[in-house]
């Protein structure tokens, strides 16, 4: 007798089979039968007029602070996801020490434009490690399944404090960041996660954590997942991180290789083509490289008071660092609005987010 049978559904197995009406059988945590007359069942549900598909694999969010809050991952549940990674880019909220607490809140709220009014009243500690952080979303449980990064910055910011987005790191440090790094694979991570994206600043404009790490940082923190036997790499990847050394990578560590975000770029069409080409020319020679690219056009809404978009010219640099009636009063300055223009109007940078698409931009709602 099977634990549970959904009955009525129309089943579509995500292979590209055509839909048919059936019934799915469960028993314990496995399915155990598809389609018809699956016999009995302790429990059943009449699905008529439902379809019953595969749960969506988010492999990309930034939920980690959400989870300690909102166990019910709002809104993904509801559109078909049952899988969440989280952790990307690096970005994660442990390992963290409780005097770095606001710090990485700040951090999120600048590179991922969340709310730090939101994320300081909703955010659950009572974590420091990858380990309590995983041991904490599993004890209040969570509607999805999560799968989770260690993450760069918070890693280099555990070992190096105020000094981790300003300087490369020492042997030692480096050693330190590897014992956390092999802690959370331990505690049941996926893998290690970082950026190199010039688009990727923490709070007050200051580069992320994980943009200021070299080569050598990079080879011994991948190369904990040769020593763990599992994991995937994963980076959001900057313009001068080059694909030969993601190969690189891949065939040291002998693990996966994600490389995100492979986006269209209208300063450097062939670009993601042309890695692309890399990844699958790696590909063919044995090592395991994914490019992660979207299915739609990467799009976001934002307001002047957190204008990613902007962020990555240098002109705005000046009013990364203000708050309040000091940044309003910038954003008036003619001479900052000036050269605002002129860095729009001049020659585009490929690796900049925004280079004067304003027959993209569309304005939603004005008000003071």
């Amino acid at each position: 007798m099977h634990d549970l049978i959904i009955r009525n559904a129309l089943l579509v197995d995500g292979l590209g089979s055509a839909p048919v009406v059936g019934e799915l059988s469960v028993t314990g945590e496995k399915i155990t039968g598809i389609g018809k007359d699956l016999g009995s069942s302790k429990h059943s549900i009449d699905a008529d007029g439902l379809a019953l598909m595969p749960g969506i694999i988010d492999n990309h969010t930034h939920y980690d602070a959400q989870l300690t809050w909102d166990p019910l991952a709002s809104p993904s549940p509801a559109l078909g996801v049952t899988t969440a990674v989280i952790g990307n880019c690096g970005f994660t909220i442990a390992p963290c020490k409780p005097a770095d607490r606001d710090l990485i809140l700040k951090n999120l709220t600048q590179v991922e434009g969340m709310s730090i009014d939101v994320l300081r009243a909703g955010t659950r500690w009572g974590f420091e490690s990858v380990a309590e952080f995983f041991g904490m979303l599993e004890k209040q449980g969570v509607a999805l399944n999560v799968a989770g990064f260690v993450g760069h910055s918070s890693v280099r910011t555990y070992v190096m404090g105020e000094d981790a987005p300003r300087r490369a790191a020492t042997p030692s440090e480096v050693a330190k960041m590897r014992e956390l790094v092999l802690e959370g694979m331990r505690a049941g991570a996926i893998g290690f996660s970082t950026s190199t994206s010039p688009n990727h600043n923490g709070h007050g404009g200051i580069p992320m954590p994980s943009r200021l790490a070299d080569d050598t940082e990079l080879r011994e923190l991948v190369g904990c997942l040769k020593e763990a036997g599992r994991g995937v790499f994963m980076l959001t990847k900057g313009g001068q991180t080059r694909i030969e050394f993601l190969e690189e990578l891949a065939a040291a560590s002998g693990r996966p290789v994600v490389v995100a975000a492979l986006l269209h770029n209208n300063t450097s069409p062939r670009g993601v083509f042309d890695d692309l080409d890399k990844i699958t020319a790696a590909n063919a020679r044995g090592r395991k490289l994914l490019g992660a690219i979207s299915c739609c056009a990467l799009t976001m809404d934002f307001t002047l008071h957190s204008p990613y978009t902007f962020e990555g010219l240098a002109a705005w640099k000046p009013a990364l660092s203000l708050t309040g009636e000091k940044y309003r009063s910038l954003l008036k300055a003619k001479t900052f609005r000036d050269a605002v223009r002129a860095e729009i109007n001049g020659p585009p940078v490929a690796t900049r987010l925004f280079n004067g698409q304003w027959d993209k931009m569309y304005v939603e709602n004005v008000g003071r």
